[in-house]
């Protein structure tokens, strides 16, 4: 099980000081990263499951520096999404993440219903200062 934080809107620093990746590390041993604005804070611990390469770190950004998204959970559904939906689009790695974040460039919120899954996540654009924050109808991972 991997986990997520985040804060927007207040300045990163505090955000950092009250709550660090170390107070997760126990929802994913195998990575940590996090991205950090003046305004916004984005941290995850990965547990690699599927795409165990360093391919499926996160955050996760796209190929253009764009987007970036943090993600906990299983897209069961991704292989059929890449066939049906993304089949336009290339891939570097094998994780559910890529899918997710790829989708959510594609097709922006309508992605969401594609979905098959349990999951939680932030997708941010940084040029825009968008924010999509999702979790499954079910509420299974934590946000």
């Amino acid at each position: 099980m991997c986990g997520i934080l985040g804060n927007y809107g207040c300045a990163s620093e505090g955000f950092i000081q009250a709550t660090t990746l170390d107070d997760i590390a126990h929802r994913g041993p195998d990575s940590s990263g996090h991205y950090e604005n003046n305004k916004v804070y984005l941290g995850h611990t990965r547990l690699s499951i599927l795409d165990i390469s360093e391919r499926g770190n996160q955050p996760m950004f796209s190929d253009d520096g764009e987007y970036v998204l943090i993600f906990n959970g299983e897209i069961y559904n991704h292989l059929e999404l890449r066939k049906t939906n993304l089949s336009d689009v290339e891939f570097s790695s094998t994780c559910d993440t890529e899918t997710l974040l790829k989708g959510l460039i594609k097709e922006g919120g309508k992605f969401i219903d594609r979905l098959n899954g349990i999951f939680a996540f932030s997708f941010y654009n940084l040029k825009t200062k968008d924010f999509i924050i999702v979790r499954d109808q079910f509420g299974v991972k934590p946000l």
